[in-house]
């Protein structure tokens, strides 16, 4: 089986369970699962729509010869398309519903119009025309309704588009598209990095959402406004240069920031980037990155009782989505499969593989326009976040998806519950008032950026009770390690946390040191972490599961361990400093020893790594 067959197989995979749960007459397909906080109309429309582009993808790849797959191809479209008529035909009991202000079917609606477009043979020619004038008429519910101010204005511009193409255009339309690309374009902070809107966020969204329907509108309508069209390709080709970065040798993305149970969705982009030569990377490569990120999520457990694909990242995890997620919200992982585009003898399936960046040494790559830093570390992956920020709309998915100090592939990170009131201790810094209530970063603005450090400044607290800690956070890094170091105000009394990265276990076994200036733990794979307290007068302590007692948090695992060092009550200027490390290497893992601790100035010796020196104004002196 070649690189395109097997991407076939793995799509053909994906829609037998689906093709399973496809009844005549029905409009949905019933895919077990809680439901959003949308509606119930919401969800059906839902079930339709993503598994929709998932059949798209497929059914406009390549006819394959076998009778069985002939006919499974036969039976998957005709299904689509009758519960297309089916689910926009008012009359019926199985009607979706038109759209509204600020109603979910914004989304899908958008997300179908384009997924009709991929498969047009199969999907959308055989209508009839009356038909195909019910779905226009249904799309067109669209017009005028109120939208978020983020990615999803590209919504309305793909409905209306495909309204036009179609011969359903109203005159209003064209203002209306060029309005709403106009605001997009305002959410462009350079280097191809957006800004999502008024959720403030720079996360995997601009894969999988900014440039996903950018391009997708330069395909489709770009021959509208061809310079506009340019723009976007040229956005997407610098945004690919910096995006291969996120990648592991393994394959595995970061999970970082909203919508991580999308899983492979986060290679969006790179299939159309090569269908509208927006890219000049390898080929080879990018067909590396595709197929590792696509079969590290699909060779585990990440499905169902009905074979349908479940929350969470590397297993199922329900806990792990948003409020806004239903059963097949998880499809939309399948925006992962543009790859099949392209056709069998393309380059991209043809050419010599090349490895990802991340399998050539470890590197630094600062993306000052988005306040992130990526780095290869062993053929991990780590972001560094300094200015993605987190809007008060965001606060109640989680700050910590986003205000961590670092975010590392084969570690993950911990969620917290209620997500809008609680914060995890893992890899963050912490405060936590007298009354028992915990704040963690979540606004930031980058103060530093460059190759061997970032900087950082921040408030830890809120608007309600005016609580009220300035932070300025400095972090440098060598290999597997992160000195991270807070100088910080308290205008009230708190007592400080420092979290190190939560070890995923498999199981509840971990080896643990004794309480000391320096915490490690280690798993049975084995991998490890650590972290050693450069700071005088810190407790140690541990968040852990180790049984089932307690709520799981941890993204990629049922257990996890965390170092963690607190402080006393304490109010006023104070800084906190530490060495935080994951790996898997005992040998990298031993300690740090203090060999220069000046205000200013820093010399640190390790065992098995270079010595290390630092010098920045940041720096306090270190205690003798």
């Amino acid at each position: 089986m070649n690189a395109y067959q097997h991407w076939q197989h793995r799509a053909r995979q994906m829609l037998t369970p689906l093709e399973a749960l496809m009844k005549p007459g029905a409009a949905d397909l019933p895919i077990s699962g809680a439901p959003s906080d949308h509606d119930a109309q919401a969800d059906r429309l839902e079930s339709f729509a993503r598994p929709l582009l998932l059949a798209a993808f497929y059914l406009q790849s390549a006819p394959e010869a076998d009778a069985d797959v002939v006919a499974f191809r036969d039976r998957v479209a005709r299904w689509f398309r009758e519960a297309l008529v089916t689910g926009s035909d008012p009359a019926h009991p199985a009607y979706w519903g038109p759209d509204a202000s600020y109603h979910q079917h914004h989304v899908e609606m958008g997300l179908l119009a384009i997924a009709l477009q991929i498969a047009p043979a199969q999907l959308w020619e055989p209508l009839s025309p009356a038909a195909k004038d019910q779905v226009a008429a249904w799309f067109a519910t669209c017009r005028g309704g109120g939208i978020v101010n983020n990615n999803h204005l590209f919504m309305s511009v793909h409905i209306l588009e495909f309204l036009g193409k179609i011969g359903h255009a109203h005159r209003t339309d064209r203002a209306v598209i060029t309005l709403h690309l106009n605001q997009l374009e305002t959410m462009h902070r350079g280097g191809g990095w957006f800004e999502d809107g008024i959720n403030q966020a720079y996360d995997h969204y601009n894969a999988y959402a900014f440039h996903f329907y950018g391009l997708w509108w330069a395909r489709l309508h770009g021959h509208h406004e061809p310079d506009r069209a340019r723009r976007w390709r040229d956005w997407a080709r610098s945004f690919v240069g910096d995006y291969q970065h996120f990648f592991a040798a393994s394959g595995e993305h970061p999970a970082f920031g909203r919508s991580i149970t999308y899983r492979f969705n986060a290679i969006a982009v790179f299939g159309l980037a090569v269908a509208e030569n927006a890219t000049d990377l390898p080929p080879g490569r990018l067909r590396r990155l595709c197929t590792r990120n696509l079969d590290f999520f699909l060779d585990r457990p990440i499905t169902q009782e009905q074979g349908c694909l479940a929350y969470g990242f590397t297993d199922r995890f329900d806990a792990i989505v948003e409020p806004y997620s239903c059963p097949a919200s998880v499809y939309w992982c399948n925006k992962g499969l543009t790859p099949l585009l392209l056709r069998p003898d393309h380059p991209f399936w043809t050419a010599a593989e090349a490895p990802l960046p991340s399998e050539t040494g470890d590197f630094v790559h600062p993306i000052p326009a988005a306040g992130l830093l990526v780095r290869g570390v062993g053929g991990e992956v780590e972001i560094l976040n300094s200015g993605s920020m987190v809007s008060n709309t965001q606060l109640r998915y989680g700050a910590w998806k986003w205000s961590k100090l670092a975010y590392r592939t084969a570690t993950s990170f911990c969620y917290a519950f209620p997500p809008a009131d609680a914060f995890s201790p893992d890899s963050a810094l912490t405060q936590q008032l007298d009354n028992g209530k915990v704040y963690g970063r979540h606004s930031t603005v980058t103060v530093e950026m460059d190759q061997d450090h970032i900087g950082y400044a921040y408030n830890l607290g809120f608007k309600v009770g005016q609580v009220n800690t300035g932070v300025e956070t400095f972090v440098w890094w060598r290999r597997g390690w992160i000195l991270h170091v807070h100088r910080l105000e308290a205008r009230q009394p708190v007592v400080l946390r420092l979290g190190g990265y939560a070890l995923p276990l498999s199981s509840p076994h971990v080896e643990r040191s004794d309480p000391g200036p320096v915490l490690s733990a280690w798993s049975e794979q084995p991998r490890g972490t650590v972290l050693q307290s450069l700071s005088p007068g810190l407790t140690p302590e541990w968040d852990v599961r180790l049984d089932d007692r307690s709520a799981r948090t941890h993204v990629a695992a049922p257990y996890h361990a965390t170092p963690v060092f607190r402080s006393g009550r304490l109010r006023g200027t104070t800084w906190l400093a530490a060495l935080s490390w994951a790996g898997g290497d005992r040998r990298e893992a031993q300690a740090w020893q203090v060999v220069e601790g000046a205000a200013g100035r820093w010399t640190l010796s390790h065992p098995h790594l270079d010595s290390w020196t630092i010098s920045h104004w940041a720096l306090p002196a270190l205690s003798s």
